[in-house]
C-alpha cells in the first residue's frame, strides 16, 4: 500500500502530460505574438515578391510552425512553398506540399487550386513529346482528379485546358512516330500509327495533318476503299482546314505497285 500514493502521483502526472502536451505547431504558436506572426507573414511575402526563394521558404516554413490552428495563412504559406519549389526546380517537392494541403484539408477553398498546381508541376516535368511521357500521364491523372473532386470550380476549368494541352502533346508524340515510318516508305506501319492517333486523339490539333498523311499513305498503298473513307472523314470534320485543301481526294487511286521479283525466282514457262 506504500506504493499507492506514488502510483496515484504517476497517474496524475501522466494525465497532466496528456492534457497539456500539444503538437509542435501549438507549442510554437504559444511563443509567437500576433504582431510577430503578422511581421513574419509580411516578411515572407516581401521575400517571395523579390524572388528571394530560399529566405522566403524559410519564412513560410516557420509560419507553418508558428501559426495557430485555423489561421488561413498556414495553408496559403503551403501554397507559396509549393510555388517556390517549382521555381527552383524541385517539382516533386512542390507536389508533396500541394498534396499535403489537399489530403489534410480537402474541403478548404484552396484545395482545388493546390491539386491543379500539383498537376502543373508534373506537366512541367515532361519536357517534350519525344521524351518519356510518364510525368505527362501522371499530370493527366491529377487533372482528371481535379474535374472529379472539384467540378464547377475555376481550377476545374483550368484543368480542362491543361488536359487539352496534354492531349495535343500525346498526339504530337504519336504523329512523329508515324511520320518516321512514312519517311522510310513503310506505308503500312505509318498508316497503322496514324489511324491509332485518330482513335486516341481525334480532337487534337495535329489530327487533320495526321489524317492528310494517312490519306497519302493509303494512296501509296493503293487502298482505294480506305482512302475514300478517310476523305469522307476529312470533308465531314475538317473540310475548311488547310490540310483538307491540300489533300488529294479526287485523283483515282492507282493500283498498288508490285515489287519486281528477285532474280532467280521467276516462274519458268514454255516447257
Amino acid at each position: 500500500m506504500r506504493h499507492v500514493p506514488a502510483l496515484l502521483l504517476a497517474a496524475t502526472l501522466t494525465g497532466c502530460l496528456h492534457h497539456h502536451v500539444r503538437p509542435h505547431v501549438g507549442l510554437s504558436a504559444l511563443t509567437a505574438s500576433p504582431h510577430t506572426l503578422d511581421s513574419l507573414w509580411t516578411s515572407g511575402m516581401n521575400l517571395y515578391t523579390r524572388h528571394k526563394w530560399e529566405d522566403a521558404a524559410n519564412a513560410f516554413d516557420r509560419l507553418e510552425l508558428e501559426l495557430p490552428p485555423g489561421d488561413s495563412r498556414a495553408l496559403q504559406a503551403r501554397l507559396y512553398l509549393g510555388e517556390i519549389y517549382v521555381k527552383t526546380g524541385s517539382n516533386l517537392q512542390a507536389v508533396r506540399e500541394y498534396r499535403r494541403l489537399v489530403d489534410e484539408f480537402p474541403t478548404d477553398s484552396l484545395a482545388p487550386e493546390a491539386l491543379l498546381r500539383a498537376g502543373n508541376a508534373y506537366f512541367a516535368l515532361w519536357r517534350g513529346p519525344d521524351l518519356d511521357p510518364t510525368y505527362g500521364y501522371t499530370a493527366q491523372s491529377v487533372y482528371t482528379e481535379v474535374l472529379t473532386r472539384y467540378p464547377n470550380t475555376p481550377a476545374a476549368k483550368q484543368a480542362t485546358i491543361k488536359l487539352k494541352e496534354l492531349d495535343d502533346r500525346f498526339a504530337l508524340k504519336d504523329y512523329r512516330a508515324a511520320r518516321f515510318y512514312l519517311k522510310l516508305h513503310a506505308y503500312e506501319s505509318a498508316a497503322i500509327g496514324y489511324r491509332q492517333l485518330l482513335v486516341d486523339h481525334g480532337s487534337a490539333t495535329i489530327a487533320p495533318q495526321a489524317l492528310s498523311d494517312l490519306i497519302g499513305a493509303y494512296r501509296k498503298l493503293g487502298y482505294a476503299d480506305d482512302l475514300r473513307e478517310m476523305c469522307d472523314r476529312m470533308q465531314k470534320n475538317w473540310k475548311d482546314t488547310p490540310e483538307a485543301r491540300k489533300t488529294d481526294c479526287t485523283t483515282p487511286v492507282p493500283a498498288p505497285v508490285q515489287p519486281a521479283p528477285r532474280p532467280g525466282t521467276e516462274k519458268l514457262t514454255g516447257h
